[in-house]
């Protein structure tokens, strides 16, 4: 079966498109010179995905093999290393690994946002120049909090989400200032948005899921971790004024 391609991309996007393997720290992003840049990582099982293979547990479902929770983010080499070495790298030994790694990138990316200025913000959205801007109407503002509840986001997401308003004054400025001189700007930002969002729940995702691949979405094709997080901070931006996981 394997893991679908929207688990790879949050897998990725934990991993902070790198391999997770400590003092590899390989970029795992192909850079497209035209079209969106591609994952490159590969999504390596600690518990194997079937019979025979490395750490394999026999009473896992596939859905738990598949899940997110159960993948590394690996370069080739690595990911070959593992399964081939398997006494090298036991079930603890990846698991702690992976939730190392995952806890390093998320605490990279929430420093970041208190160093977040317009530079990186305007390489964080350089694609809405392209954006059609789609009037998206009035909408009945629903506190970030609720929203958090509404959509049953975990802790995690709560993290960055609190640590994205940290950003909010200097995002909102942004905006103000793009806004003066394009008017159709806050349009077309929200648009972008939108557009992925309402996509990406018609696929049937949801909850954190569905918050991580907004996130991915938000840092696609930025390698500099200050424009990543500038990225983030965007979307924080409007899931706070507009209708990003409101309905």
């Amino acid at each position: 079966m394997g893991a679908s391609y929207p688990t790879k991309i949050i897998l990725a996007f934990r991993s902070g498109g790198v391999c997770a393997i400590p003092k590899c720290g390989k970029h795992l992003t192909y850079d497209a010179k035209s079209g969106d840049d591609t994952y490159v990582g590969e999504a390596a099982h600690i518990r194997g995905e079937k019979p025979g293979a490395a750490r394999y547990d026999a009473s896992m479902t596939d859905a738990e093999r598949d899940h997110v929770d159960n993948l590394l983010y690996l370069c080739t080499d690595d990911h070959t290393i593992i399964d081939k070495v398997p006494a090298d790298w036991p079930t603890q030994t990846l698991m702690d690994l992976k939730a190392s790694h995952e806890r390093q990138v998320r605490q990279a990316m929430e420093a970041a946002f208190a160093d977040v200025t317009f530079p990186e913000l305007q390489n964080a959205v350089s694609w809405v120049a392209n954006q059609a801007p789609v009037p998206s109407g009035s909408f009945d503002i629903t506190a970030p909090e609720e929203k958090i509840k509404k959509n049953a986001l975990s802790n995690g997401s709560r993290h960055i989400i609190a640590a994205g308003l940290m950003s909010r004054e200097t995002v909102a400025d942004y905006v103000e200032a793009e806004a003066q001189l394009d008017p159709d700007f806050p349009e077309r930002l929200k648009a972008g948005f939108l557009e992925e969002y309402f996509g990406k729940r018609k696929e049937g995702h949801k909850g954190d899921d569905l918050f991580e691949l907004m996130c991915a979405f938000a840092q696609r094709g930025l390698r500099k971790q200050a424009d990543k997080t500038a990225g983030i901070a965007v979307l924080v931006y409007l899931f706070e004024i507009c209708d990003v996981f409101e309905k």
